[in-house]
């Protein structure tokens, strides 16, 4: 079974739909909303600071309050569960003495560039993916405007929210042909079908990655050598390839 997953890149530069492999018999949280969000923060200094605080609840309530017009308490986003951590770094969870708790990101010392955490929230019986890109500094000079594009909200189904893009996922059929030339895929979505001689590589654990590595680009990944996907064809790692391929 095939489950289409939103790439983390905004849409304006998404030119395919991702596909990944999941077992048939495994359970899948569906995703209503995608937020892509953004933060400056800094590798230096207590990583208990109000500079390393990350806050994917808070980044949402904001969004909806400025989205509908009307107040959003906290409280009422639930199930907030990290599900991606960053490269550079990690996120780590701090619990209060009144019992709430907060995220923090700790980057590797004297880090500078680029990283992302993705989270899980839920609202109002609706399941957002919030991914969180981190533009790190050694130190943030808060009178030098922000380097955040402002946050962009996706609707995964149905209509699009005011002011965003759709993407409904169920009205996009996959199928698999034998493609001219080098072309490895193109909308519809029709991928070839042994990806232009190199074969696909399916993932069947989607969230771990052990078979790839990163890069100095957060988006863009490369295969182990020795690994089930080295030398095959696959979305992850074929990202920077996508504008030779056939797709509108």
């Amino acid at each position: 079974m095939f489950i289409m997953d939103v790439p983390a890149t905004p849409p304006q530069e998404t030119p395919i739909v991702l596909v990944q492999a999941a077992d048939s018999g495994s359970t899948v949280m569906q995703t209503d909303y995608l937020l892509q969000t953004c933060q400056q923060t800094t590798s230096a200094g207590n990583p208990r600071s109000a500079f390393r605080g990350v806050d994917p609840a808070g980044m949402l309530k904001i969004y909806i309050q400025k989205r509908d017009n009307r107040p959003v308490r906290v409280e009422s986003i639930t199930n907030v569960t990290l599900l991606e951590g960053t490269m550079h770094g990690k996120i780590f969870e701090w619990v209060d003495s009144d019992g709430n708790t907060s995220y923090y990101y700790d980057a590797e010392p004297n880090y500078v560039g680029n990283d992302r955490a993705v989270f899980m929230a839920e609202y109002e019986g609706k399941v957002y993916k919030i991914v969180l890109e981190l533009h790190v500094y050694t130190w943030v000079n808060e009178k030098i405007p922000s380097s955040c594009p402002p946050p962009q909200l996706i609707k995964i189904n149905g209509k699009p929210a005011s002011g965003s893009s759709s993407y409904d996922l169920n009205s996009i059929p996959v199928a698999f042909a034998d493609l001219a030339g080098a072309a490895v895929g193109r909308t519809g979505i029709t991928l070839d079908s042994n990806a232009a001689g190199y074969g696909w590589f399916i993932d069947t654990t989607p969230g771990l990655n052990e078979e790839f590595l990163p890069t100095s680009n957060p988006n863009e990944w490369v295969a182990k050598a020795g690994s089930a996907a080295a030398g095959k064809m696959d979305i992850l790692s074929a990202r920077p390839l996508l504008g030779s391929l056939k797709v509108a």
